[in-house]
């Protein structure tokens, strides 16, 4: 019986906890760079998505009298039925919520020509996103949007 005890094969307890602890290794390093890559993913739909919002605002602007952006009371803030529909109107395509779109918040103030807010015909405009499930500390986690360009902050 004890000679068919020795040539029995298998692991033992210590080759088990080697390879439980070299798994448990890997794992510590491959979840915080999932995560890292999780929200930089996060940040850049975002800015596609902004992308197509300043396209649609500015075909907005082509279309409108006197060449005007939207004004505050057309989007009002977290306003984003009103967003949706200016958008889709003029060439983007938004989800139906702002979480399923990935923003938490957004602010929207038209500009006179003179940069002072104005609640009458805009000549500029910026809008400020908040970009959901990013850490407020990470760039992008907020996106002011201008028609010059998007720049990507940090929540303020």
């Amino acid at each position: 019986m004890l000679s068919k005890i020795k040539h029995e094969k298998g692991f033992t307890l210590i080759e088990l906890m080697i390879v439980v602890a070299i798994i448990g290794i890997l794992a510590a390093i491959a979840v915080p760079n999932f995560i890292a890559y999780r929200n930089k993913s996060r940040v850049a739909s975002a800015v596609a998505t902004t992308e197509s919002i300043r396209g649609a605002i500015a075909g907005y602007a082509a279309d409108a009298e006197g060449n005007y952006f939207p004004t505050p009371s057309q989007i009002p803030d977290n306003g984003w039925n009103e967003l949706i529909d200016i958008c889709n109107r003029n060439g983007a395509t938004l989800k139906d919520s702002m979480a399923g779109q990935g923003f938490s918040g957004f602010t929207y103030r038209g500009l006179a020509t003179d940069g002072s807010e104005t609640s009458n015909d805009c000549a500029d405009y910026y809008f400020i996103f908040r970009t959901a499930g990013v850490p407020q500390e990470l760039t992008g986690s907020q996106i002011e949007v201008r028609p010059s360009g998007i720049e990507k902050q940090t929540f303020s």
